[in-house]
């Protein structure tokens, strides 16, 4: 009797099995549209093509409401175009940089040379208006001096941190 059963079980398993189950709405939608469409096969250019071609140019007018503005593109630099401006841009910056140093070099001199006749001077007028004029003067342009030399440092670092691409 066991084995009968076993035996029926077996049959009944596989007349399961083959049964299909039903395809999901995904599915069938996915069969209704025929599967992956497969791409057409692109052109390729050779020079063939480029020989046979006549080399017409078609410039389409512009649109109601927009001005035609025909710009003719900028030439591309080469890499070796692109190095010598690089190097003449951080030539000039070090220039510039060394000129700043200069000139605040000079005024730092001449404001403690101005401080020492301001000291040095027993005229409490003299000093008190000519000597501290010239001071607050040279000062100025001192302060003027070194933003200069900040601007310049600042491109010169600009300048060496520049890409050569």
């Amino acid at each position: 009797m066991k084995k009968i059963f076993v035996i029926a079980m077996l049959c009944a398993a596989a007349v399961m099995a083959q049964e299909k189950p039903e395809d999901s709405p995904l599915v069938k939608a996915a069969k209704a549209s025929g599967g992956p469409k497969k791409k057409p096969p692109k052109k390729v250019i050779t020079n063939a093509d480029v020989k046979k071609s006549k080399g017409n140019l078609v410039v389409l007018p512009p649109k109601p409401g927009e001005t035609a503005t025909v710009t003719a593109p900028e030439p591309q630099k080469t890499s070796l175009q692109k190095q010598d401006e690089q190097r003449k841009a951080s030539g000039s910056a070090s220039i510039r940089v060394m000129t700043a140093e200069k000139k605040v070099g000079e005024l730092e001199k001449e404001l403690r040379r101005i401080e020492d006749t301001y000291y040095a001077e027993n005229d409490p007028n003299y000093r008190d208006k000519t000597i501290t004029e010239r001071f607050n003067q040279t000062k100025k342009q001192l302060d003027d001096a070194r933003k200069e030399l900040a601007d310049a440092r600042d491109a010169q670092t600009k300048a060496k941190e520049k890409p050569s691409s």
